[in-house]
């Protein structure tokens, strides 16, 4: 990161850089379709960025009749007959295994049904030129037919005529209002990752190696969970609106949508924890959990633990793990269970050593300081880190304080009793911003994100107050009802409604 940030904020008004300097890898994964390929590379070719920096990488991955390339394509392109196997084959594997092969500032990653404006790359390029931490993310509007040749399609995209190319298309409504809603994805919430769509995006190299690329274990709706990786990661996800482009005929998931939701929502749910409708179906672990507490339990019971855990999972389809900090050491010291100084210490670890989802720190005894408990957070896409005194002399809830947190738009938000009991929730994306910035990460925190501390007094009159009850009620029938465009998402809402109500009758 080149500089730093504040929260999601970035520059308005960017123009195109009249001097470019920044290399692009085109990464083109297809399987088939050399007709619609052949209309890509033609609106390749018309781009506005300088040729000399652009190569484009074709990848065939196991097409049935051989791709080749069309006589209208940029200079520097090249196909790639990735040669699959029984556990190597598909989009994801052919990407990764080829992208890591390939040197380039940027990498700008394109479906082959796409026909792109003469500037759209270069309003990719003008973020990238800004700063290392952008992700971009191209325009689109589908068509359902079109009837001109790449000869054609080239010329009217150099003559500026792309616009007139079609006078009828239709956009992603959900897509268009969740990026409309948070002012073009500065202010995500926690769903921004769902606008991460991987028809048209680019990204520096460097992230791209960072995040590891795709997850191989996805054969698709890969897009989403990169998304969600880079969200978790404190990248600024850019929806650029002048960077236009056609999507050439009906997207897989509208065709088949029933089908790749069936396939796609349980595997996306093994790494999103916000899909928690999802999650709440199943009893099942998940491999990456909502929440990371971390708890200094040398002075806490088990009953008060279980309790910590129990307020911060009532919602369903939430996961946690534990981090027991305390000096265990002392449990192997030969004791009596009569009068045993460390009875609490030992119950706690009796009953919890054989459950996955909780491991055991050993700390020496003396107070911990911030930057000491921030050292326990791992670097996983975890939306929500969470720290609390064991021995916190109130009820705890690390729902509240997370929902609290999401709302308040800080990285972190802290509560401290009159004992001076002390607990606080740290967002991932700001946590992974403050560790590329070195130096304190708390300091970086609070300098690139924001830091607010309360007394437990006031947050609990904010978080039970009937305005805070009414508050949430009204943004959540909003941000649903906005879900609503047809008979049958009406009926999930409803349903939602019942259950809810449900719920709360009976708590």
């Amino acid at each position: 990161m080149s500089q730093p940030t504040y929260r999601f904020e970035r520059p308005a008004g960017l123009e195109i850089v009249r001097k470019p300097k920044l290399t692009v890898a085109v990464i083109v994964a297809c399987r088939g379709g050399q007709e619609k390929l052949d209309l890509l590379m033609a609106s390749l070719a018309a781009q506005s960025y300088p040729k000399e920096l652009i190569s484009v990488y074709v990848i065939d991955d196991g097409s049935e009749s051989a791709i080749e390339l069309p006589r209208i394509k940029p200079s520097k392109s090249k196909i790639i007959r990735y040669k699959n196997a029984p556990s190597k084959w598909g989009k994801t594997a052919a990407t990764n295994d080829v992208v890591a092969k390939i040197k380039a500032d940027v990498y700008w990653f394109v479906d082959a049904d796409m026909i792109f404006d003469k500037d759209h790359l270069a309003h990719h390029m003008k973020w990238h030129h800004d700063g290392d931490d952008y992700a971009v993310l191209g325009w689109k509007r589908f068509v359902q037919e079109w009837n001109y040749t790449p000869q054609t399609a080239f010329e009217m995209i150099v003559a500026h005529k792309f616009n007139q190319m079609h006078t009828e298309s239709w956009g992603k409504t959900l897509w268009e209002e969740r990026v409309q809603r948070t002012q073009d994805l500065i202010h995500p919430a926690l769903d921004g990752y769902r606008a991460f769509v991987g028809a048209t995006f680019s990204m520096k190299s460097q992230l791209w190696k960072k995040l590891g690329g795709y997850r191989r274990d996805l054969i698709t709706g890969e897009d989403t969970e990169l998304g969600w990786r880079l969200f978790m990661e404190g990248v600024r996800i850019v929806p650029d609106r002048e960077a236009l482009s056609w999507h050439l005929g009906y997207s897989t998931v509208e065709l088949n949508k029933e089908e790749i939701d069936r396939h796609n929502l349980p595997a996306l749910a093994q790494y999103i924890p916000e899909m928690k409708k999802v999650r709440a179906q199943s009893i099942d672990s998940w491999k990456i959990p909502t929440y990371e507490v971390v708890i200094d339990v040398r002075s806490c019971s088990l009953s008060k633990l279980l309790e910590i855990r129990s307020n911060l999972l009532s919602l369903p389809g939430t996961q946690a793990n534990f981090i027991l900090l305390a000096n265990w050491r002392c449990l192997k010291e030969r004791y009596s269970p009569v009068g045993d100084p460390n009875a609490d210490l030992r119950e706690i670890y009796s009953w919890l050593k054989g459950q996955s989802s909780f491991s055991f720190k050993e700390i020496s005894n003396g107070n911990l300081g911030i930057e000491e408990i921030i050292t326990f957070f791992s670097d996983e896409p975890i939306p929500f880190h969470i720290y609390v005194d064991g021995n916190f002399d109130q009820i705890f809830d690390g729902k509240a304080l997370t929902d609290y947190l999401l709302s308040s738009e800080n990285g972190c938000v802290g509560l401290a009793t009159k004992q001076d009991r002390r607990a606080f929730a740290l967002f991932h994306p700001a946590l992974a911003r403050a560790r590329t910035l070195g130096g304190s990460t708390y300091k970086e925190v609070a300098n690139t994100w924001g830091v607010l501390w309360l007394t437990f007094e006031d947050f609990n009159a904010m978080s039970t107050g009937s305005k805070y009850r009414i508050k949430r009620t009204v943004n959540f029938f909003k941000r649903e009802g906005k879900k609503i465009n047809s008979a049958s998402q009406l009926l999930i809402f409803i349903k939602k409604i019942v259950k809810i109500l449900f719920r709360k009758i009976l708590k």
